[in-house]
C-alpha cells in the first residue's frame, strides 16, 4: 500500500510519495504535482503512490497501470487515463473536469464524494467501483460494464449509461436528472430498496 509515514508538519495526513510533507503543507504544491506527474508519465506500472490533494492539468496518463494508489482530494483537468488498468485506487473526494477514462479496466476503485464533469468512461470495464455520494454531470458511460458498482446517494445530471451492463449496480437514493439508460439492462440494477 502507499506510504504510511505521516506529514512532518504533524497534521496526521500521509506524506506525498517522495516527500516529508502532505499536499496541504508542502510549500510548492504545483511543483509536487509536476514532479509526481512526471514520475507517473515515465513509468508504465505505478504502485503505492500517494498524490492525495494535488492538482494535475493536461497530463497524459493513458496506458498506465495503477495499483494501490491514493489520489484522495486530487483535482484533474483535461487529463487522459484512456486505456489504463487500475486496481484499488482511491479517488475519494477528487475532482475531474474534461477527463478521459475510455477503454480502461478499473476494479475496486473509490470515487466516493468525487465530482466528475464532462468526463468519459466509454468502452471501459468498471467492476465494483464506489461512486457513493458522487456528483456526476455531463459524463459518458456508453458501452461500459459497471458490474457490482455503487452510485448510492450520487447526484447524476445529463449523463449517459447507454448499452451498459448494470447487473448488481446500485442506484439507491441517487438523484437522476437527464440520465439515459438506452439499451442497458436496467432490470438487473437496484433503484429501489425493495428490489
Amino acid at each position: 500500500m502507499f506510504p504510511s509515514t505521516h506529514c512532518a508538519a504533524g497534521c496526521g495526513r500521509l506524506v506525498l510519495s517522495g516527500s516529508k510533507l502532505c499536499a496541504f503543507h508542502t510549500v510548492e504544491a504545483n511543483a509536487e504535482a509536476e514532479r509526481l506527474g512526471g514520475f507517473i508519465q515515465n513509468l508504465r506500472i505505478i504502485r503505492d503512490l500517494n498524490a492525495a490533494g494535488l492538482h494535475f492539468e493536461g497530463r497524459d496518463f493513458s496506458g498506465k497501470e495503477f495499483y494501490e494508489c491514493d489520489f484522495t482530494g486530487a483535482r484533474f483537468s483535461a487529463c487522459s487515463f484512456a486505456g489504463t488498468t487500475m486496481t484499488t485506487v482511491f479517488f475519494t473526494g477528487a475532482s475531474f473536469f474534461d477527463c478521459d477514462f475510455s477503454q480502461s479496466n478499473l476494479q475496486f476503485l473509490s470515487f466516493a464524494a468525487a465530482n466528475a464533469q464532462q468526463t468519459t468512461f466509454e468502452g471501459s470495464t468498471l467492476t465494483s467501483l464506489n461512486f457513493l455520494g458522487a456528483h456526476i454531470s455531463n459524463c459518458n458511460f456508453t458501452n461500459v460494464d459497471l458490474y457490482n458498482s455503487r452510485f448510492i446517494n450520487a447526484i447524476l445530471f445529463n449523463t449517459r449509461f447507454e448499452d451498459c451492463n448494470l447487473k448488481r449496480v446500485n442506484f439507491l437514493k441517487s438523484a437522476r436528472t437527464g440520465v439515459t439508460f438506452k439499451l442497458s439492462n436496467t432490470w438487473e440494477a437496484i433503484f429501489e430498496a425493495n428490489e
